[in-house]
C-alpha cells in the first residue's frame, strides 16, 4: 500500500485523509497540500486505487479499514489520529475508527455515505451500474480499447485530477472499484453491513464532526427523476436527514455546515474550509485541551 506523509505533527494528532469513491489518497492532494504546513498529513491509496498493489478480493469496507490501520503501522506512523473520510470515505473511516478506537483522537466526516441510503432509500440508478460500468472499464483496460490504453504515466501537472486520469483508470483499479462498490446496493449492504456500519452509540465519546452542505445542492439529479411532488419531497427529506444518524455513533458529535452553494464536492471546492474545520478539532484533541464540544 502506497503512503505519502508529509508534515510535523508536533503535540497534535496526525490527520489521515480519505477521499470518496474508491479513489487513491492523491484525490486529496490539495487538502494534504494545505495541511502539511500546519500538521503531520497522510494520505493513503487504498489497495487497487493509485499506486497500490492490487490486494486479495473481494474488496469490502471492513477489509480496507484493517489494512488501513496496518499500512499506517508498518509505514511507522504513529498515533494518536484523526480520520478525515469523504463520501464512502468517511463511511471507511468511522469503521477504522469503530475497530481501533485507542488510535483515534477524532473523526471528520464529509458527507459521509450512510448505509441507511443504500438499505432503505429509493433506488438509485448511477449506484446501481456502478460495479458493472467499472468491470466494463477493466475489460476496456485489460484489452487496450480504452482511450488511454498504451500511454505512459505522466506525474509532471500540479492538477491531481489529471495525474488520477494517468494513474487510476487502470485494470486493477477498475476491477478493485468493482468489487467494493458492489456493498452500494440493498443486496450488497445487507450482506456486509454488519461488519460496514457504525451504529449508534459505538464510538463513545469520541469527537466526531460531521461536514455536509445545509441542503441538497448538486444533487438535482435524484431528485429529477421522480415525477410524484410528494413523493419527490419525501425522497428530498429522507436524504436530508439520514446523513444525520452518524451523529449518533458518539455522544460528542457536532455538526458543521458547509459554506453556502457548496454540494457533495465541497471538499474539492473549498479545501481551505475543510482544513481550517480539521484544525479547530486538532487543537481540541492537543494537551490540555477540552475533548467535548
Amino acid at each position: 500500500m502506497h503512503v505519502l506523509a508529509e508534515g510535523d505533527a508536533g503535540p497534535r494528532p496526525t490527520v489521515v485523509w480519505m477521499p470518496g469513491g474508491h479513489t487513491g489518497g492523491y484525490a486529496m492532494y490539495r487538502l494534504h497540500a494545505l495541511a502539511r504546513e500546519q500538521m503531520r498529513s497522510v494520505l493513503v491509496d487504498r489497495p487497487g486505487s493509485g499506486w497500490s498493489d492490487l490486494g486479495p478480493f473481494p474488496r469490502t469496507t471492513a477489509v480496507e479499514a484493517v489494512e488501513l490501520l496496518t499500512a499506517l503501522e508498518r509505514a511507522g506512523e504513529k498515533g494518536p489520529y484523526v480520520f478525515v473520510g469523504h463520501s464512502f470515505g468517511g463511511l471507511l473511516m468511522a469503521n477504522a475508527a469503530r475497530r481501533r478506537p485507542d488510535l483515534v483522537a477524532g473523526l471528520v466526516l464529509l458527507d459521509p455515505t450512510p448505509p441507511d441510503a443504500v438499505a432503505f432509500g429509493p433506488a438509485l440508478p448511477a449506484l446501481r451500474r456502478a460495479p458493472r460500468d467499472q468491470t466494463a472499464l477493466a475489460l476496456r483496460h485489460l484489452f487496450g480499447l480504452h482511450p488511454l490504453a498504451g500511454k505512459k504515466e505522466t506525474h509532471t501537472s500540479d492538477d491531481p485530477t489529471q495525474v488520477l486520469t494517468m494513474i487510476e483508470l487502470r485494470t486493477k483499479a477498475n476491477c478493485a472499484a468493482a468489487s467494493i462498490l458492489r456493498e452500494l446496493s440493498p443486496d450488497g449492504i445487507t450482506r456486509d453491513g454488519w461488519q460496514t456500519a457504525v451504529h449508534d452509540g459505538e464510538l463513545g465519546s469520541l469527537p466526531l464532526l460531521l461536514v455536509a452542505p445545509r441542503d441538497l445542492t448538486g444533487g438535482g439529479e435524484i431528485f429529477d427523476a421522480v415525477d410524484d411532488p410528494e413523493e419527490s419531497a419525501r425522497v428530498r427529506h429522507f436524504f436530508l436527514t439520514v446523513r444525520e444518524r452518524f451523529l449518533a455513533a458518539s455522544n460528542n458529535g457536532r455538526r458543521v455546515y458547509t459554506p453556502e452553494g457548496t454540494g457533495h464536492d465541497f471538499p474539492d471546492r473549498v479545501p481551505d474550509f475543510v482544513v481550517q474545520v480539521v484544525g479547530s478539532l486538532l487543537d481540541r484533541c492537543g494537551p490540555g485541551a477540552p475533548k467535548s464540544f
